[in-house]
């Protein structure tokens, strides 16, 4: 399976514009739901099994074949740490501009 940012970056891109964005593949079963899968853990920070039964609740015949649900439980990984980097990078953002808000008033 193959994503990256630039999926991501398209369908981010899409829906901010008010678009509509269709995922789909041979049978709309095992690829495009994993890419799908995919989305909503990086995106909304969510384990596997809770992004798949949210994509599920949408479209209940869903199956993505077990090389594919190997990658994203190994996705889970990436996407946690790349969480844990940014939500710290902010966490030091937001340091920086208090302690410039603090010398300015001090």
């Amino acid at each position: 399976m193959f994503y990256c940012n630039i999926t991501k970056e398209f369908i981010d891109g899409s829906l901010q514009n008010g678009g509509k964005v269709l995922v789909h593949g041979n049978a709309g079963i095992s690829r495009s739901a994993a890419f799908v899968i995919a989305y909503i853990m990086e995106t909304f920070g969510m384990k596997y099994r809770d992004a798949f039964a949210y994509v599920q609740e949408r479209r209940f015949c869903i199956n993505p074949n077990a090389g594919f649900v190997h990658q994203l439980q190994e996705f889970l990984y990436t996407v946690s740490f790349y969480c844990s980097l940014k939500r710290t990078h902010e966490e030091e953002d937001d340091f920086g501009n208090m302690q410039v808000a603090t010398a300015q008033n001090g």
